[in-house]
């Protein structure tokens, strides 16, 4: 059955004439006839009594007039959402994010993309990068916000999201709060506040390699694995802590942010997704992250 069958087939039962029908389809009348004739005969069904005089439907005619329209109103419904899915513009995406992700312009960005593709069903899932990377790579999900550090993402497409340096947070008094920036140096015998190794083993790795350039080992007197809770925890006099830069535009009573000079880990995050996708919603957030780069670099 196709929908140009149809449409012949529904302009025949309306007007009950072939002339008429041909006239309103922009057809002549013989191939008209010689198309009803053809769907009949693959149907295996009369869709019309004809004399000279009259065209009248049979009973299998009337069955067919009543589902037709609705059937030619789901077949645009099925073209239109095909070329919506293929433009982006529809579909399902999943997108996983590290939590750190959440204070950097991801929120934004997901709500452009909400008002800009309001019929594609966005799915969003707070995991590590590792089990990101290998979700990304399995199809259980379609993108996600990471941090790399030194993670083989050769079979990846990856697109730089986000970039900011670490800083400083000491507790109001303490004695590198007077004068300029703070050299990772002037960090030695100092107690800290610092994330556990098991909530991101390869950073808290990077940064013991950077003390251990320095020539020190840090004391960590108290773990924390929320930068928040770093910085509450420094304020409550535990010891110094090092948290993104971002920390310093909010609001903290008994801290000071300094900013630190030495060789010194960034925050970068990365947007990655599987090499030559075919999906365009994936695309059209990915386009959508590399007009904010700008912003963040």
């Amino acid at each position: 059955m196709e929908t140009r069958q149809l449409k012949y087939f529904l302009a025949v039962a309306e007007e009950l004439h072939f002339g008429r029908a041909a006239k309103r389809l922009h057809i002549s009348q013989p191939p008209l006839s010689q198309q009803i004739m053809k769907f009949e005969e693959e149907l295996g069904v009369k869709l019309f009594q004809r004399n000279k005089r009259s065209v009248s439907l049979t009973a299998a005619g009337v069955s067919l007039l009543r589902d037709a329209p609705s059937i030619l109103q789901a077949i645009e419904r099925a073209e239109i959402n095909l070329l919506d899915a293929a433009g982006g513009q529809r579909g399902q995406f999943s997108l996983g994010y590290i939590g750190p992700a959440l204070d950097t312009l991801l929120p934004e960005c997901i709500r452009e993309y909400k008002e800009n593709y309001p019929a594609v069903r966005l799915s969003l899932r707070e995991m590590f990068t590792g089990d990101q990377l290998e979700a990304v790579r399995k199809g259980e999900l379609d993108a996600g916000i990471v941090r790399l550090f030194r993670h083989d993402v050769s079979d990846l497409e990856s697109a730089a999201f986000h970039r900011e340096p670490y800083s400083l947070v000491i507790p109001e008094g303490h004695r590198l709060c007077s004068g300029g920036p703070v050299a990772i140096s002037e960090l030695a015998g100092e107690k800290f506040v610092f994330s556990p190794r098991d909530a991101q083993p390869r950073l808290y790795d990077e940064w013991m390699s950077v003390f251990s350039h320095y020539g020190f080992v840090p004391e960590v007197t108290q773990e924390a694995a929320r930068k928040s809770a770093i910085v509450a925890l420094v304020a409550a006099g535990i010891g110094i802590g090092i948290v993104p830069q971002s920390m310093a535009g909010r609001k903290h009573k008994g801290v000071v942010f300094k900013e630190l000079t030495g060789n010194c880990p960034y925050i970068e995050m990365q947007i990655v997704y599987k090499k030559r996708e075919e999906f365009p919603a994936v695309l059209n957030f990915v386009n959508l992250l590399k007009g904010k780069l700008a912003v963040n670099f």
